[in-house]
This record gives structure tokens, sequence and C-alpha cells, in this order.
């Protein structure tokens, strides 16, 4: 599910749910903002992609350093691996239609190729991923992990949560479940954990997508979507009271904040959706760590802005394997308006602006991401069917 960081915002309603209203004039123009997009698609659209409440792929804890790490692999999937690239009307294209270069035909579903890791945001889960993942599945065998205090995962020794040591220990699980250099895919606060194991470990990496990463907005504007007061979180002493707030909040009242905050269209979710949300926070806040480990993971990002470890921007600048950013213009977490300058940090990638999408355009639209995603792969190496580049601004 969606399950993330919705509790982060300024926009807060009476039942202590959160809303992402924007006025209409002003969601208008940062639609617009569509034409900023440089990235092709991939001619071929995923067939059957899973709702955000379908079953995810199994998994299984593994042990890293005295700690158990939970990660799900496609190759366990209820849906059997079905997802291949198809054509336009949605059905597989056949095979011999399409030749590369040397005039040899293109396997549609072949992952031969370089494995995919997905990492998911702030007080999300590697559920977060089932849908992409799954459209994604005839490209790259996908692995999917819950970072440290999240999910089904520990929490970290002596409570240490740092974008780091999330990057060392992603980097950790790649060494012992894939052969060769992988392609990375974060989503927020994932999205900047992706980026630092990039940096830190590049002869693990073949791409780098980043998907609405959590950067900081530094502007001095009013109209920013995080709320400048989060950095109080900072001083000491008042991390208790933010997991006495986020305690205080219903499973379901949560899950639906969540849900309007998170996407851009929160009428996409349905009922069951919701339901399925709450009932996994509801088994998640039984845990004891649960609410520390998501205020000591946005401590660890907070610190990441203002500490001396390198930061986003200096990341960015050491990979240098093909990138691609993706964002929603509806985005209420982090401003679309930071996305051709974060883009620019990057030595060689490209963007997608997605008009009307939110926070976690993975959830909200699968088929537009699976489809840039893919052809960055194939630009990064991989030999795909239907190959034909598409570009993007003419598809959203």
């Amino acid at each position: 599910m969606w399950i993330g960081e919705g509790y982060v915002h300024k926009f807060q309603c009476e039942d202590g749910s959160m809303s992402a209203d924007r006025p209409a004039s002003d969601a208008a123009s940062r639609d617009a903002l569509g034409r900023w997009s440089t990235a092709t698609l991939h001619a071929a659209e995923p067939v059957g992609i899973l709702g955000v409440a379908a079953e995810p792929p199994a998994g299984r804890i593994e042990m890293v350093d005295g700690r158990g790490v939970y990660v799900r692999c496609t190759a366990d999937s209820p849906a059997g691996n079905r997802n291949r690239p198809a054509g336009g009307n949605g059905e597989p294209i056949d095979d011999s239609a399409d030749r590369n270069s040397d005039g040899d035909a293109n396997l549609a579903g072949s992952i031969d190729g370089p494995d995919a890791w997905y990492i998911h945001g702030l007080a999300g889960s590697s559920t977060n991923w089932t849908s992409l993942a799954e459209a994604l599945s005839g490209h790259a065998t996908g692995y999917s992990v819950d970072l440290p205090g999240h999910g089904r995962s520990d929490p970290p020794p002596r409570g240490r949560y740092s974008i780091r040591d999330n990057a060392d220990l992603v980097a950790a699980l790649i060494r012992r479940r894939s052969r060769s250099p992988v392609h990375l895919v974060g989503n927020s606060f994932g999205g900047v954990i992706s980026t630092c194991l990039a940096a830190r470990h590049p002869q693990l990496v073949a791409s780098l997508t980043v998907i609405s990463p959590a950067v900081p907005d530094l502007r001095l504007t009013r109209d920013r979507g995080a709320d400048p007061i989060l950095g109080l979180l900072l001083v000491p002493g008042t991390a208790g009271i933010a997991e006495r707030k986020l305690s205080a909040l219903s499973p379901m009242a949560r899950a639906r904040g969540m849900g309007r905050i998170c996407y851009g269209k929160p009428e996409l979710i349905s009922d069951s959706d919701y339901e399925a949300a709450a009932a996994d926070l509801a088994w998640r806040a039984e845990l004891p760590w649960a609410h520390s480990a998501t205020i000591g993971s946005l401590r660890g990002l907070l610190r990441s802005y203002f500490g001396r470890s390198p930061s986003f921007r200096a990341d960015a600048a050491k990979v240098s394997v093909p990138a691609l950013v993706i964002w929603g213009t509806r985005d209420a977490l982090v401003d679309v308006r930071l996305a051709r300058t974060t883009s620019s940090w990057f030595s060689n990638c490209s963007l997608l602006i997605l008009p009307g999408v939110g926070h976690t355009a993975q959830m909200e639209e699968p088929v537009l991401t699976a489809r840039a995603v893919a052809r960055l792969w194939m630009v990064a190496g991989e030999s795909h069917i239907g190959a034909t580049a598409v570009v993007a601004t003419s598809w959203v």
C-alpha cells in the first residue's frame, strides 16, 4: 500500500488526517510543467497492472549484521510474473516482429539482464512497489526491501537511522542476491537512499530512477510542499511528542489522510484499498518500534540536509550511470518545481513530469512510470521488444 509520509505535511484536517487541497488555478499551473519532460517512453505497455491492495510477492528475512531485513522478490509473485512488454492493444507482441540492430530477435520478458531493486519511502514498505515491480517483471527480476524499522524488518542497532547506513545495508543485500550491477528505483526517502547507494557503491549500479526524491526545499517561498517546522524534530525531546501524535490517529484516519496527501487524485483509491491500508497500519502499530522508526528515519533525513555527510546534490553529482527523475505535478510533499533543478544535478539524466499525479507515481500511475523506467533500462544496456522511443510529453 501507499502507507507513507503524509503526516509530515502542513495541511491538517480537524480529525487529524491530512489534506493536500490546492487552489484549482495553482494545480493547473503546475500541471502545465509537464512540458519540462525530456524522458522517452518504452513503446510497449505492461498488461494486467495490479492494484495497490493486490497481494504482494512473497518474501523472506535476510540476516545482515545480526538483524533481520525483509526482502520480497517478483519471482515469488502470486501473479506468476505474467507481465511482458505488450502492444498498444494490450496484447503481448510477437517476439519475431522486432529485431535489434544486429538483426537478432529481441526476447520479450527476458530477465537475463540486471535485477531491479526497489526502495520505498518514509514510513512505507516493500508493498509500495507491488504494482510497478509486477509491471516491470518481464524486464527484470525485482527485489523490494523493507528498510530498517519498516514493514517486517528489524530496527537498526541502537536505533541509529541514517541515509548512509540504509544505503550500505541495501548494498550488502545486492551483493548477496544479485550477480551483476542492478537497476535502482527509489521513491521519496528511498530516492535519497538510492542516490547515496549509487554514489557510495557505483560498481553495483546499472541505472538509477528516483521518484519524487525527498530533496530539501530551501527556496524563500511560502508555498513549499513540506512544512519548515519539521526541523524542530532535530531538537532533543521533540521525537516523543511526534510519536504520541502518530499514535493518537486511528489506522483508518491515517490511511485516508495519507491517501489524500500522497495521491494527486485520491478519488482513484477505493474503500477496499483503504481497508487494506488500515489493516496493514493496525498490524504495524503493534510493533514496539513502529512510530519511533518513522520519526527516527525522518530525523535521519533531516540530518542529511544539514549534517556533515555528503548532500543529495553531492551524491547525485557522483552518479555516472543513466538516471531518470520522475515527479508528479500534484506532489504535496516535495514541490514539483524542484524537479528540473534536481535532474540537473545528475550528469546523465532525463526527466518525466506527470500532470495530475501526486507523490507516489509508482502507485498512482504505474503504466507511464513503468514505460519510462523500461526505456531507461534499455538505454542503460538492455534490449527489449518494442523499444521504439516515444516522447513522454506526447502522452502526459
